[in-house]
C-alpha cells in the first residue's frame, strides 16, 4: 500500500473511532480488516501525529499526583484542594479518603486503623457506603479521657458500621507510664489477641502525626507530659505513626516514650499490604514527607500545597 493510500486509510478509521464513536470491531467488519488490525493501525495514527489526543484537566491534580507516585514510589496518591481554614481541610482529606476506601474495599478484608480527627471525619462521607464482609481492628490504644470521638476504638466502631461489618476493639491506653506496665497490659490474653489480629491487617488506615505542633493531637488531649514532649523534641521527631515517633528520615527515634507505646510495631505496620496515609495541611508537611522518606506509605491522601511542597523537596 503507497504513502497516501495508507494514510487516507489511518485518517478514515481514526474518524470512525473517534468521531463517530464507532467500536474496533464495528471498523473491522465494516473495512473488512480484523479487529487487531483496526487496533494497530490507530496506534499508528498516534504515533504519526494524525490523532493528537488533548486531556483537559479542568481542576484535576491528575497530574501532581502522577508526579509524586513517580518521585516516591507508591501506589497511589490522591489529591485534594488546600483550605485554610484546619478542620474544613480535615474534612475534605476525610472525604477523599472515603471515597478511596469504598473503591477499594472487599469482602474478607482487615482494616487496621489508629486516630485523629481526619479519620473520625470519614464516618460522614460514608452514609451510602456497600455492605461488606470486612473487619476493623485498632492499631493503637486510646489516648487521654478528652476528644473521645478522635480515638481509635470510637473510629473503629463508626467504620464497621457504615460497611455493616465486624470489629475488634483494644481497651488499653495507647502510652504507659513505663515499660512494666506494657507488659503486663500485653499479657492480658484478651488485649494480645487484638494486637496480634491487628497485625493481620491487610489494609491499614493511618493518620500522620506532627507531635511538635499546636494542632496535633498530642496537644488537644493534653495527654503528654512536659518531659516528654521535651524528649521528643531532643530526639528530633517530626512525625508520628500510630504512636510511634520518626525523625525526619522517617526513622524510629532513639526516644524511651518509644519503648512505651502500645500499638502495633513500625516493622509490622510496614508489612501490611496496603498503608493508606491521610494528612494535609502546612502544619504536617515535614511528618508527610517523614513518612514518605521512610517508605512507610503505599498510599498518601494530601492537599495541593502539601503535594507541591512534597515534590520540591524530592
Amino acid at each position: 500500500m503507497n504513502k497516501n493510500k495508507e494514510k487516507r486509510l489511518l485518517i478514515r478509521i481514526a474518524h470512525m473511532y473517534y468521531a463517530e464513536n464507532k467500536t474496533q470491531q464495528e471498523i473491522a467488519s465494516r473495512l473488512g480488516v480484523s479487529r487487531p488490525s483496526v487496533s494497530r493501525l490507530l496506534q499508528k495514527a498516534r504515533d504519526e501525529g494524525i490523532v493528537e489526543i488533548k486531556i483537559n484537566y479542568g481542576d484535576s491534580f491528575a497530574r501532581l499526583e502522577d508526579a509524586l507516585e513517580k518521585a516516591f514510589g507508591i501506589k497511589e496518591v490522591i489529591i485534594t484542594p488546600f483550605e485554610e481554614e484546619v478542620e474544613g481541610l480535615k474534612k475534605s482529606l476525610a472525604e477523599a479518603a472515603a471515597g478511596f476506601l469504598m473503591r477499594i474495599l472487599k469482602d474478607g478484608d482487615i482494616v487496621g486503623v489508629s486516630m485523629g480527627t481526619t479519620l473520625a471525619y470519614m464516618y460522614e462521607y460514608l452514609k451510602n457506603a456497600p455492605k461488606h464482609k470486612v473487619t476493623f481492628v485498632p492499631l493503637i490504644g486510646g489516648v487521654g479521657q478528652t476528644r473521645l470521638d478522635v480515638h481509635s476504638n470510637h473510629i473503629v466502631i463508626n467504620l464497621a458500621r457504615a460497611f455493616d461489618g465486624d470489629w475488634q476493639l483494644l481497651h488499653a491506653p495507647a502510652i504507659v507510664d513505663n515499660i512494666n506496665v506494657k507488659k503486663t497490659i500485653l499479657s492480658d490474653k484478651n488485649t494480645r489477641y487484638v494486637m496480634e489480629f491487628a497485625e493481620k491487617s491487610n489494609i491499614a488506615l493511618i493518620g500522620i502525626g506532627a507531635p511538635l505542633t499546636p494542632h496535633s493531637t498530642i496537644f488537644q488531649t493534653g495527654y503528654f507530659t512536659e518531659k516528654e514532649l521535651e524528649e521528643l523534641k531532643n530526639a528530633g521527631a517530626v512525625c508520628d505513626l500510630c504512636s510511634i515517633f520518626l525523625d525526619k528520615d522517617g526513622k524510629q527515634c532513639q526516644a524511651e516514650i518509644n519503648e512505651r507505646v502500645i500499638s502495633i510495631p513500625l516493622e509490622k505496620l510496614d508489612k501490611i499490604p496496603l498503608v493508606i496515609g491521610v494528612a494535609g495541611g502546612r502544619e504536617k508537611q515535614e511528618a508527610i514527607l517523614a513518612a514518605l522518606k521512610g517508605k512507610h506509605l503505599d498510599v498518601l491522601i494530601t492537599d495541593e500545597h502539601t503535594g507541591k511542597f512534597l515534590l520540591g523537596r524530592k
